[in-house]
Protein backbone atom coordinates (compact mmCIF):
# COMPACT_ATOMS: atom_id res chain seq x y z
CA UNK A 1 0.00 0.00 0.00
CA UNK A 2 1.32 3.43 -0.98
CA UNK A 3 0.99 5.75 1.99
CA UNK A 4 2.35 8.74 0.10
CA UNK A 5 3.80 11.58 2.14
CA UNK A 6 2.65 9.96 5.43
CA UNK A 7 4.68 6.81 4.79
CA UNK A 8 7.75 7.67 6.86
CA UNK A 9 5.92 9.23 9.87
CA UNK A 10 3.70 6.13 10.08
CA UNK A 11 6.75 3.88 9.96
CA UNK A 12 8.36 5.83 12.81
CA UNK A 13 5.21 5.52 14.94
CA UNK A 14 5.00 1.78 14.25
CA UNK A 15 8.67 1.34 15.17
CA UNK A 16 8.20 3.21 18.46
CA UNK A 17 5.09 1.22 19.38
CA UNK A 18 6.79 -2.09 18.62
CA UNK A 19 9.87 -1.03 20.58
CA UNK A 20 7.93 0.02 23.67
CA UNK A 21 5.86 -3.15 23.42
CA UNK A 22 8.97 -5.33 23.44
CA UNK A 23 10.44 -3.44 26.38
CA UNK A 24 7.19 -3.96 28.25
CA UNK A 25 7.41 -7.71 27.59
CA UNK A 26 10.97 -7.89 28.89
CA UNK A 27 10.38 -5.86 32.05
CA UNK A 28 6.85 -6.97 32.87
CA UNK A 29 7.99 -9.96 34.88
CA UNK A 30 10.99 -8.31 36.55
CA UNK A 31 10.45 -7.02 40.09
CA UNK A 32 11.29 -3.38 40.55
CA UNK A 33 14.94 -2.84 41.40
CA UNK A 34 15.96 -6.41 40.55
CA UNK A 35 18.51 -7.23 37.81
CA UNK A 36 17.44 -9.23 34.77
CA UNK A 37 17.66 -13.00 35.07
CA UNK A 38 19.47 -15.08 32.39
CA UNK A 39 16.08 -16.11 31.01
CA UNK A 40 14.98 -12.51 30.77
CA UNK A 41 18.24 -11.64 29.00
CA UNK A 42 17.66 -14.39 26.42
CA UNK A 43 14.12 -13.17 25.85
CA UNK A 44 15.47 -9.63 25.54
CA UNK A 45 18.06 -10.77 22.97
CA UNK A 46 15.43 -12.58 20.90
CA UNK A 47 13.13 -9.59 21.01
CA UNK A 48 16.02 -7.28 20.07
CA UNK A 49 16.73 -9.39 16.98
CA UNK A 50 13.06 -9.33 16.09
CA UNK A 51 12.98 -5.56 16.56
CA UNK A 52 16.01 -5.24 14.31
CA UNK A 53 14.11 -7.15 11.64
CA UNK A 54 11.14 -4.83 12.06
CA UNK A 55 13.38 -1.76 11.71
CA UNK A 56 15.00 -3.19 8.59
CA UNK A 57 11.61 -3.81 6.99
CA UNK A 58 10.36 -0.36 7.92
CA UNK A 59 13.48 1.67 7.08
CA UNK A 60 16.40 -0.41 5.81
CA UNK A 61 14.91 -2.00 2.72
CA UNK A 62 13.04 1.14 1.54
CA UNK A 63 16.27 3.10 1.96
CA UNK A 64 18.20 0.52 -0.09
CA UNK A 65 15.59 0.80 -2.85
CA UNK A 66 15.76 4.59 -2.72
CA UNK A 67 19.56 4.60 -3.02
CA UNK A 68 19.32 2.16 -5.92
CA UNK A 69 16.88 4.44 -7.70
CA UNK A 70 19.12 7.46 -7.16
CA UNK A 71 22.15 5.59 -8.54
CA UNK A 72 20.06 4.57 -11.51
CA UNK A 73 19.31 8.19 -12.38
CA UNK A 74 23.04 8.81 -12.83
CA UNK A 75 22.79 6.64 -15.93
CA UNK A 76 19.26 7.38 -17.07
CA UNK A 77 19.29 11.12 -16.50
CA UNK A 78 16.27 10.97 -14.26
CA UNK A 79 13.86 11.08 -17.19
CA UNK A 80 11.17 8.52 -17.86
CA UNK A 81 12.19 8.34 -21.54
CA UNK A 82 15.41 6.60 -20.62
CA UNK A 83 16.37 3.47 -18.75
CA UNK A 84 19.40 1.30 -18.04
CA UNK A 85 19.33 -1.03 -21.02
CA UNK A 86 21.75 -3.91 -21.57
CA UNK A 87 20.46 -4.07 -25.16
CA UNK A 88 22.52 -0.96 -25.90
CA UNK A 89 25.77 -2.82 -25.30
CA UNK A 90 25.57 -4.90 -28.47
CA UNK A 91 24.83 -1.89 -30.65
CA UNK A 92 27.58 0.16 -29.01
CA UNK A 93 30.06 -2.66 -29.47
CA UNK A 94 29.31 -2.62 -33.20
CA UNK A 95 29.67 1.16 -33.29
CA UNK A 96 32.95 0.95 -31.38
CA UNK A 97 34.28 -1.42 -34.06
CA UNK A 98 33.26 1.01 -36.80
CA UNK A 99 30.40 -1.20 -37.99
CA UNK A 100 27.83 1.57 -38.00
CA UNK A 101 25.21 -0.07 -40.18
CA UNK A 102 25.30 -3.16 -37.95
CA UNK A 103 25.00 -0.89 -34.90
CA UNK A 104 21.95 0.74 -36.43
CA UNK A 105 20.43 -2.68 -37.11
CA UNK A 106 20.95 -3.61 -33.45
CA UNK A 107 19.30 -0.38 -32.32
CA UNK A 108 16.36 -1.22 -34.58
CA UNK A 109 15.88 -4.37 -32.53
CA UNK A 110 15.82 -2.29 -29.35
CA UNK A 111 13.22 0.03 -30.89
CA UNK A 112 11.06 -2.95 -31.86
CA UNK A 113 11.15 -4.21 -28.26
CA UNK A 114 10.91 -0.81 -26.56
CA UNK A 115 9.11 1.48 -29.01
CA UNK A 116 8.75 4.27 -26.42
CA UNK A 117 12.54 4.61 -25.97
CA UNK A 118 13.94 7.68 -27.74
CA UNK A 119 17.65 7.04 -27.09
CA UNK A 120 18.12 4.54 -29.97
CA UNK A 121 16.69 7.11 -32.37
CA UNK A 122 19.18 9.71 -31.15
CA UNK A 123 22.12 7.33 -31.56
CA UNK A 124 21.01 6.19 -35.01
CA UNK A 125 20.73 9.84 -36.07
CA UNK A 126 24.20 10.59 -34.73
CA UNK A 127 25.79 7.68 -36.59
CA UNK A 128 23.80 8.38 -39.77
CA UNK A 129 24.97 12.00 -39.95
CA UNK A 130 28.51 11.69 -38.64
CA UNK A 131 29.61 8.38 -40.14
CA UNK A 132 27.22 7.38 -42.93
CA UNK A 133 26.61 10.91 -44.25
CA UNK A 134 22.92 10.12 -44.54
CA UNK A 135 21.20 13.37 -43.63
CA UNK A 136 17.71 12.17 -44.50
CA UNK A 137 18.00 9.22 -42.11
CA UNK A 138 19.44 11.45 -39.42
CA UNK A 139 16.57 13.89 -39.68
CA UNK A 140 13.94 11.17 -39.73
CA UNK A 141 15.33 9.59 -36.54
CA UNK A 142 15.49 12.94 -34.75
CA UNK A 143 11.90 13.67 -35.70
CA UNK A 144 10.91 10.22 -34.42
CA UNK A 145 12.68 10.88 -31.11
CA UNK A 146 10.94 14.24 -30.70
CA UNK A 147 7.58 12.72 -31.58
CA UNK A 148 7.96 10.00 -28.93
CA UNK A 149 9.34 12.23 -26.18
CA UNK A 150 6.88 12.78 -23.33
CA UNK A 151 8.90 14.13 -20.41
CA UNK A 152 10.32 17.63 -20.14
CA UNK A 153 13.94 16.47 -20.21
CA UNK A 154 13.50 14.04 -23.08
CA UNK A 155 11.53 16.60 -25.11
CA UNK A 156 14.19 19.25 -24.58
CA UNK A 157 16.96 16.79 -25.46
CA UNK A 158 15.35 15.59 -28.69
CA UNK A 159 14.40 19.13 -29.73
CA UNK A 160 17.88 20.42 -29.01
CA UNK A 161 19.46 17.69 -31.15
CA UNK A 162 17.05 18.42 -34.01
CA UNK A 163 17.66 22.17 -33.78
CA UNK A 164 21.42 21.57 -33.83
CA UNK A 165 20.97 19.41 -36.92
CA UNK A 166 19.07 22.16 -38.77
CA UNK A 167 21.26 25.03 -37.60
CA UNK A 168 24.74 23.53 -37.79
CA UNK A 169 24.52 20.68 -40.28
CA UNK A 170 21.97 22.02 -42.77
CA UNK A 171 22.78 25.68 -42.04
CA UNK A 172 19.04 26.37 -41.83
CA UNK A 173 18.41 28.49 -38.70
CA UNK A 174 14.79 29.15 -39.69
CA UNK A 175 13.90 25.48 -39.21
CA UNK A 176 15.89 25.37 -35.98
CA UNK A 177 13.82 28.34 -34.80
CA UNK A 178 10.64 26.47 -35.70
CA UNK A 179 11.71 23.50 -33.60
CA UNK A 180 12.50 25.59 -30.53
CA UNK A 181 9.19 27.44 -30.75
CA UNK A 182 7.35 24.13 -30.86
CA UNK A 183 9.21 22.76 -27.84
CA UNK A 184 8.41 25.98 -25.94
CA UNK A 185 4.73 25.38 -26.61
CA UNK A 186 4.97 21.69 -25.74
CA UNK A 187 6.45 22.17 -22.25
CA UNK A 188 5.30 25.66 -21.14
CA UNK A 189 6.52 26.82 -17.76
CA UNK A 190 9.30 24.23 -17.49
CA UNK A 191 12.89 25.29 -16.96
CA UNK A 192 13.69 23.73 -20.35
CA UNK A 193 11.16 26.11 -21.92
CA UNK A 194 13.05 29.06 -20.45
CA UNK A 195 16.27 27.76 -21.99
CA UNK A 196 14.42 27.37 -25.28
CA UNK A 197 13.44 31.05 -25.03
CA UNK A 198 17.11 32.02 -24.86
CA UNK A 199 17.92 30.00 -27.96
CA UNK A 200 14.86 31.39 -29.76
CA UNK A 201 16.16 34.92 -29.17
CA UNK A 202 19.52 34.01 -30.69
CA UNK A 203 17.96 32.25 -33.66
CA UNK A 204 15.58 35.13 -34.32
CA UNK A 205 18.60 37.42 -34.47
CA UNK A 206 20.22 35.11 -37.00
CA UNK A 207 17.09 34.72 -39.11
CA UNK A 208 15.73 38.27 -39.05
CA UNK A 209 18.88 40.35 -38.66
CA UNK A 210 21.10 38.39 -41.00
CA UNK A 211 23.70 37.43 -38.39
CA UNK A 212 26.19 35.06 -39.95
CA UNK A 213 26.03 31.40 -38.96
CA UNK A 214 28.97 29.69 -37.25
CA UNK A 215 30.57 27.01 -39.36
CA UNK A 216 30.09 23.53 -37.99
CA UNK A 217 33.32 21.49 -37.85
CA UNK A 218 31.30 18.45 -38.89
CA UNK A 219 29.24 20.12 -41.62
CA UNK A 220 28.43 17.53 -44.25
CA UNK A 221 27.66 17.94 -47.92
CA UNK A 222 24.25 19.54 -48.04
CA UNK A 223 21.45 17.50 -49.59
CA UNK A 224 17.79 18.52 -49.74
CA UNK A 225 15.91 17.10 -46.79
CA UNK A 226 12.56 15.43 -47.34
CA UNK A 227 11.23 15.78 -43.81
CA UNK A 228 9.88 18.75 -41.91
CA UNK A 229 8.31 19.24 -38.54
CA UNK A 230 4.54 19.10 -38.73
CA UNK A 231 2.77 22.32 -37.94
Amino acid sequence: MDLGKWSWPIRIVIALLVGFGMLAVVYSGVPKGQPLSPGDKIVGLILSLMYGGVLFCLFGWPMIQHVGDRIGTLYTGGDEGFRISPEYSVAEARAGAGKYQEAIDEYRKVIAEYPEDIYPHLRIAEMAVKHLHDLNLGELELLSALGKATGEDSTALAAGRLADFYQLTLQDPARALEVMKQVREKIPGAKQARLAEERIAVLEGIVHDGVSLPKSPEKLASRPSRFRLSE
